[in-house]
């Protein structure tokens, strides 16, 4: 089998290990584990992401995000799920067209108590010393966006929003400091990148969201999850446009989604995880195909 690599069976045991203690973890703190399709009428909002196509108006979904907080409206307090997701067009180091994602959604709470409990999951995965390579200390950084852009880009993208410069910057200057970091999140991103998270009262420049970075890897992003219909409708709509004016094919709006958010969910908190990128960071792994028992490179 010269295909695989020298460590492949000891990469597989510690990888099935950490997603056992993430149901572990999900089981014990009373969440319930749904399953959604992964052929979809709608596979996303970000502009930014391509889904692939799978006939009939269908795509192969991007995220579960949808369907699980349509499930929110049958008054489930807490759920999660592990399932594949897909992405075209994203190859390299760090990302694969095909993936497997960690989502979750807790009534009651926002992305801070989202990101409480992403530290205590992680915390909880680590008790296994089996495939524990680094000594993590807790807790993990906190950095709001605002004074990460002014400590290393000399400006406050919340306050004077240029999105060609902020992701420019993003590339040249914050991705290489985040290195210097085992572990921090990034939080309160600028409103124009609120996806589906809210806008912050208090500040409307910014909205209620996180991410959670290791060793430099991207690992999870978090909101607290927006429930206004108008907003909603008004946000597909810009997400719609945008795509239009890059080049792309417009996503239909997920109708029964929105039917959903209509008739009302509760106030909660939810964040995806890239269980590839968190096996990697947890095993010191380099590449995402080292993590990955069949990727594109062994198909």
């Amino acid at each position: 089998m010269a295909d695989f690599p020298d460590h492949f069976l000891h990469t597989l045991r510690s990888r099935h290990a950490i997603i056992k203690q993430i149901r572990a973890f999900f089981d014990g703190q009373g969440y319930l584990e749904v399953e959604t399709p992964v052929r979809v009428p709608c596979p996303c909002i970000d502009p930014y992401i391509d889904a692939f196509t799978a006939e009939q108006d269908f795509y192969l979904s991007a995220s579960p995000e949808f369907h699980m907080k349509r499930l929110l409206a049958l008054d489930l307090r807490r759920i999660y799920q592990i399932t594949r997701a897909f992405r075209a067009e994203e190859t390299g180091p760090q990302h694969s067209s095909e993936f497997t994602i960690l989502e979750w959604y807790r009534k009651g709470t926002d992305y801070l108590g989202i990101m409480h409990e992403t530290e205590e999951l992680v915390k909880f995965i680590l008790r296994d010393a089996d495939f524990k390579t680094d000594t993590w200390q807790f807790p993990f950084p906190r950095l709001k966006i605002s004074e990460l852009y002014l400590e290393t880009a000399g400006w406050d993208p919340c306050c004077t929003w240029d999105e060609d410069r902020y992701f420019r910057d993003w590339a040249e200057k914050i991705d290489p400091y985040l290195y210097s970091y085992r572990a921090v999140f990034l939080f309160d991103f600028p409103a124009p990148l609120a996806s589906l998270s809210k806008i912050k009262l208090e500040n409307p420049c910014e909205c209620e969201r996180f991410e959670l970075f290791m060793k430099g890897l991207e690992i999870g992003n978090a909101f607290s999850e927006l429930i206004n219909y108008e907003e909603h409708v008004m946000r597909f709509n810009q997400a719609g446009k945008k795509r239009l004016h890059m080049g792309k094919a417009n996503y239909i709006p997920d109708k029964e989604f929105l039917n959903a958010i209509q008739a009302g969910i509760p106030e909660c908190g939810g964040i995806a995880i890239g269980v590839d990128r968190l096996v990697m960071a947890l095993l010191g792994c380099s590449h995402i195909d080292g993590v990955q028992t069949f990727p594109l490179c062994r198909l």
